[in-house]
């Protein structure tokens, strides 16, 4: 086997670093991307590691914003209600003072901002909904470690194939110590 022949390579096609490719070489990795090319020679890279993991901070935020999404779906009904009745007995009272209508037309607006209460809890239970994917999705991600410093590589989903690729290139560390 010539020292050019690729013995893997992995094409990254979810996450950051979308569209660029990892290859690995018998003395080298190299990483391609549309507007850089980088090369590891084997000699520098100390560890490898590769893990499925899933963002704890994005499960977080669902939760929040279901719960806030769950109480300005409660809270919506009620206060539209009492801002329509507040206003309803000003305006019943038959005074034409304006400070009177002042009132009763900000009671009015305030029961208009209380009626999209509903669409913003939408809002916020769908956005809940879509952080609860990306957490439940997880990602990959391909960790190689050098004397000072470490380069990550993650895509989205489990894959398996990411797994393979880190197989081969600790195999082939392993082959050179």
């Amino acid at each position: 086997m010539s020292a050019d022949a690729p013995l893997a390579d992995f094409e990254i096609r979810s996450g950051a670093q979308r569209g660029s490719r990892l290859t690995l070489f018998p003395n080298r990795l190299v990483h391609q991307a549309a507007g850089a090319l980088e090369t590891v020679p084997l000699a520098h890279l100390a560890s490898v590691r590769v893990a499925f993991e899933r963002d704890a901070r994005k499960l977080n935020w669902a939760i929040a914003l279901a719960l806030v999404a769950l109480g300005c779906a409660v809270v919506a009904p009620p206060l539209q209600h009492w801002f329509g009745a507040l206003g309803a007995r000003l305006g019943a009272q038959g005074r034409s003072e304006s400070l009177d209508a002042l009132v009763a037309s900000i009671f009015a607006s305030l029961q208009a901002l209380a009626g999209l209460l509903p669409w913003l809890a939408a809002l916020l239970g769908a956005t809940a909904a879509g952080l609860g994917a990306f957490f439940a999705l997880g990602s990959t991600s391909l960790t190689l470690a050098f004397a000072a410093t470490e380069r990550r590589f993650e895509v989205r989903g489990r894959n398996g194939f990411l797994h393979e690729f880190a197989e081969t290139v600790s195999d082939q560390l392993a082959a050179r110590r």
